[in-house]
């Protein structure tokens, strides 16, 4: 029973990692599919970081 909800709480966090990165270049199902290889928590780091990353070269277009 246990192994059931840890297994439906994984899924669950796979959906919403592959959410956030339905609007890159990989999409919905290219993160959803990451997250289940690698964990949605790293998946979820690194879409932080890549957003970051490219929201501060963004802001250096503007500026030149």
């Amino acid at each position: 029973m246990v192994m059931a909800i840890a297994v439906v709480l994984y899924l669950i966090f796979c959906l919403l990692a592959g959410l956030a990165g339905s609007q890159r270049r990989m999409g919905f199902i290219g993160t959803f599919l990451l997250s289940l290889v690698i964990t949605p928590l790293l998946v979820s780091v690194l879409l932080i970081l890549t957003r970051l990353s490219r929201g501060e070269r963004d802001r250096s277009r503007q500026s030149n």
